[in-house]
């Protein structure tokens, strides 16, 4: 029987973990659905947190031995910037799912998700002055299920570190809560309770 890793770094990768299996299953469901650009562009969205938290997930999971506070601050300060955070991930010693979502995400943002802000980017009055060209991203169904199977490739590839038993042993569950309790009274900028 495989027992589960105990630690807050661990934790918080499995968290982020979890969010982007939620978001991959949220666009399954609505990516065929939508009907207007801008439903097409907030369900991408959804495409686009996935890989964002599941990067983050990969570069936590690179840094287990690291302080769990500067690991968080370090992942949390690149932002919705999926470049940054594919640069921080080396959780797979082969790249190739990273530098392909750096790649090919790094102009798009998740502040698309609204409608404004969509046709800013990709409507403009003059065409020829649109940040990203949408015929060629997300109306490209073909782009678009290609950041899918990437993303499910991450998830697939980190699955095996977030299952099996927690430990039975009670004071180890006991410390792993303080340590939780600890590290997010941290991160919160108060001091720890003693």
């Amino acid at each position: 029987m495989k027992i589960k890793p105990a630690s807050v770094l661990h934790s918080l990768a499995e968290h982020y973990h979890h969010d982007a299996s939620d978001f991959l299953d949220r666009f399954d469901v609505l990516w065929e659905s939508q009907t207007h650009k801008t439903g097409r562009i907030k369900t991408f969205v959804d495409l686009l947190m996935g890989c964002e938290c599941e990067l983050k997930a990969h570069a936590i999971l690179s840094r287990l031995q690291d302080d769990a506070v500067e690991t968080y601050k370090a992942v949390k300060a690149a932002g919705h910037r999926i470049d940054r955070i594919a640069d921080m991930a080396t959780f797979m010693t082969d790249r190739t799912h990273y530098d392909y979502l750096k790649d090919h995400l790094s102009g798009l943002s998740v502040f698309i998700r609204y409608s404004f802000d969509a046709y800013g980017t990709f409507f403009p009055f003059d065409y020829d002055h649109a940040d990203i060209n949408y015929s060629k991203t997300i109306g490209n169904c073909s782009w678009a299920l290609q950041i899918r199977d990437h993303l499910r490739r991450m998830i697939e590839a980190s699955n095996d570190e977030f299952t099996g038993m927690v430990s039975d042993d009670i004071s180890q569950i006991f410390d792993q809560e303080d340590q939780m309790t600890s590290f997010m009274e941290k991160i919160r900028n108060k001091s720890p309770k003693r």
